[in-house]
């Protein structure tokens, strides 16, 4: 496994809180076809690297907030490497995945030329959006944007992002605005949900209920890069405005009104009811 920032293997950089024992929810079942990075964002970690169930790991470490800041420091170590990995993914320490997991996920990126995707969630995960669950049979279902807890991107995609990345703390609008956003303008588009990789996130999401040091929300950092990303758009191809996909990334309303909201949390009970049936 290669250990320096320059190889053009996929580079995987796994979460870290630096005190509990590191790559708890990483299943050690294969080995690695990626570099691995330990990100220790309680910023305590001393050591540039460690050795953990028998993999040698680099480790980075900075006291971060929220995941934002770790995009930022991921770019900043891996600016002005060359060539840059070929795949650059960031995997939240509560998600339970294997490394054969992540092996044939690349595969099946490279056989299907994708240039953003992600495994999709078991069902009972704790998740935001539906479309990320395992959905059927196929391999694949096709997605415009894929959520921040454990992206794939194509490094140089990757790091087309570093200076938008720079002053959002929490990384909201990150995946939703502005990964599109720069796939559109770059040519990048193919972006997919995996269905045979089944991943769980075994913790509740609340990085949209706090107020960063930076004296914003998550919500207010996602507006403020969403109008980033409209402004980019203006100036490097405006023709997109008057498009189907300008209109399903900025326009469409991508959260439920309260009437949905009502519906969906008296639906849920009674469809796992059925499932409990059955």
């Amino acid at each position: 496994m290669s250990e320096t920032p320059n190889s053009i293997q996929p580079l995987v950089l796994v979460s870290w809180d630096g005190k509990s024992p590191p790559l708890q929810c990483l299943h050690i079942d294969a080995t690695p076809q990626f570099s691995l990075v330990l990100f220790d964002f309680s910023g305590t970690v001393a050591q540039s690297e460690l050795t953990v169930q028998g993999l040698r790991c680099r480790v980075l470490s900075g006291a971060t907030e929220c995941k934002g800041e770790i995009y930022q420091a991921l770019a900043a170590h891996l600016a002005g490497a060359s060539p840059l990995p070929e795949y650059v993914s960031l995997i939240d320490d509560d998600i339970i995945i294997g490394v054969s997991d992540i092996n044939r996920a690349l595969h099946l990126a490279r056989a299907t030329g994708l240039d953003v995707f992600s495994p999709c969630l078991s069902h009972d995960s704790h998740y935001t959006h539906r479309w990320t669950l395992q959905q059927g049979q196929a391999m694949a279902h096709p997605v415009d944007w894929v959520e921040v807890m454990m992206p794939f991107y194509r490094g140089p995609l990757f790091m087309a992002g570093a200076p938008h990345y720079e002053g959002n703390v929490s990384s909201w609008g990150i995946d939703k605005y502005l990964i599109p956003t720069l796939q559109k303008l770059l040519g990048m588009e193919r972006t997919a949900i995996l269905n045979t990789i089944v991943a769980s996130h075994v913790r509740p999401v609340t990085s949209g209920q706090k107020t960063y040091r930076n004296g914003r929300t998550a919500a207010m950092e996602r507006d403020a890069l969403k109008a980033r990303c409209i402004a980019l758009i203006e100036r490097e191809k405006p023709e997109l405005r008057h498009g189907h996909w300008y209109r399903r990334i900025f326009v469409q309303r991508h959260s439920r009104n309260a009437w949905q909201r009502l519906v969906y949390g008296l639906g849920r009970p009674i469809r796992r009811w059925l499932e409990r049936s059955t």
